[in-house]
């Protein structure tokens, strides 16, 4: 997807009825409207990528001065978490063009100060659930680099995962423990480290600190 900008009437043209239907697949049905009109308002592409386990999504800058922005989201979230993630890059997308790349910090307060504005039109229940709203609003008060960081949030937002059989959070396991990721790495679970097990992998030996929420199989 392309994005369109209506300040350059050269590069300007509504929205197809195509595009909508994307955005519905993904995004909460009465958020679809914002989420065009963030779209329209800017020019960058937008992807739907295959699920990446380091990232929910990512913006990138133009990689040549005549190439464009670009947003990639993982297309197996869902929409509630899809829409959070959608905001975070475009405010990624607005520093970018306001700052560059140097003068600022990824996720510092100019980039924090955009993602609130960007977010709070969107802050109804015609669109989010109440417990999503609650989790958002707190959110915004003690904002952090992902939605995943915040636990808090990520555990409301998983709740409206898909289930996938047999599969549950590392939190769920007891210490002791035998589990494995989706990348395949077997892990023996072990104590709590604030939000996250200190695991040791089986494979390699190595310990790791895996995410309280993490989806494992255990074994």
């Amino acid at each position: 997807m392309l994005l369109r900008n209506p300040w350059n009437t050269k590069y300007y043209t509504p929205m197809k009825a195509e595009e909508f239907e994307l955005l519905k697949r993904y995004f909460p049905e009465s958020a679809v409207a914002q989420v065009g009109q963030l779209y329209q308002e800017r020019r960058f592409c937008l992807h739907f990528k295959q699920p990446r386990s380091s990232k929910l999504g990512d913006f990138r800058p133009p990689r040549t001065p005549k190439s464009l922005c670009t947003i990639t989201l993982n297309q197996d979230l869902n929409p509630y978490q899809m829409l959070v993630t959608y905001v975070h890059e475009v405010a990624h997308y607005d520093v970018y063009q306001q700052y560059g790349l140097r003068d600022v910090l990824p996720h510092g307060n100019e980039w924090q100060a955009c993602f609130a504005a960007l977010l709070q039109p969107f802050m109804t229940q015609s669109i989010f659930p109440q417990d999503v709203l609650e989790a958002l609003h707190h959110h915004l008060q003690h904002i952090k680099a992902s939605s995943t960081a915040d636990v808090r949030l990520h555990r409301v937002l998983k709740q409206y995962d898909k289930k996938s059989p047999g599969l549950c959070t590392v939190e769920g396991l007891p210490e002791g423990a035998r589990f494995a990721l989706r990348n395949g790495l077997v892990f023996k679970k072990g104590p709590k480290q604030r939000t996250r097990y200190k695991c040791k992998c089986e494979s390699n030996g190595k310990t790791y600190l895996v995410a309280a929420l993490a989806e494992a199989q255990a074994l």
